[in-house]
């Protein structure tokens, strides 16, 4: 597994490389403090998996970096390090294609767990700023009416799944979900299932955000 991790801050990059290894037996590790040094040297080591970039890299140029780093590596999971944590930027940065925005306060095993889910194929959001998301879509009101007064015009959402939508927000899980709506977990699945398909998203912090962008429409 080839490993870039390009920030400015070389006591992060030390902080971080003993963790990066145990991503895998066979991790190579290249490092970068420049953008343009992050584009040359994963275009020497033949192509990057995973690659973490400081938001504030020195020549990224926010959003437009991002994107013209995944134009160059499309197969390398772009996840992008921030010393704080935004939610717009964290929006363009998804829509940028990078596959999760990770705090520069996370914990080392924080870190790893954060990033072994990327590598999974799931996108990783910090719960806080999910929660803050959430919060500000509500806007006096709650979730579920802001979301659902939303989408409910395009997407054809049952009660059940009306009902399932702002525990969904609350960032609960599955089992959690099942108890407060007096349903076994499977169902609760085959709800989810169906919010996923409607919003078009293909997990759960896809459709979190789908749901949080539409509540923001709806409440300005």
């Amino acid at each position: 597994m080839r490993i870039l991790l390009a920030d400015d801050q070389r006591l992060l990059r030390d902080a971080a490389r003993p963790f990066l290894s145990r991503l895998s037996a066979k991790a190579h590790l290249v490092e970068a403090s420049t953008f343009n040094e992050a584009v040359s040297v994963a275009a020497n080591t033949g192509g990057i998996d995973l690659a973490l970039l400081g938001q504030s890299l020195p020549g990224m140029d926010g959003v437009g970096g991002i994107r013209v780093f995944q134009q160059q590596f499309p197969l390398a999971k772009v996840v992008v390090v921030s010393a704080c944590l935004d939610i717009g930027m964290t929006l363009d940065a998804i829509s940028a294609g990078t596959r999760g925005v990770i705090s520069k306060a996370i914990s080392g095993n924080g870190m790893l767990n954060a990033l072994r889910l990327i590598l999974a194929g799931e996108i990783y959001l910090p719960a806080e700023l999910v929660m803050t998301a959430a919060r500000l879509a509500g806007n006096q009101t709650t979730r579920a009416e802001c979301t659902t007064s939303a989408l409910i015009g395009d997407m054809d959402f049952s009660p059940s799944e009306v009902e399932v939508i702002p525990l969904l927000l609350d960032g609960l899980s599955n089992k959690v979900i099942a108890q407060r709506c007096g349903a076994g977990e499977a169902a609760i699945k085959a709800r989810l299932r169906s919010i996923y398909k409607k919003l078009g998203a293909t997990n759960r912090a896809q459709a979190i955000w789908a749901l949080l962008a539409c509540g923001k429409i709806r409440s300005a």
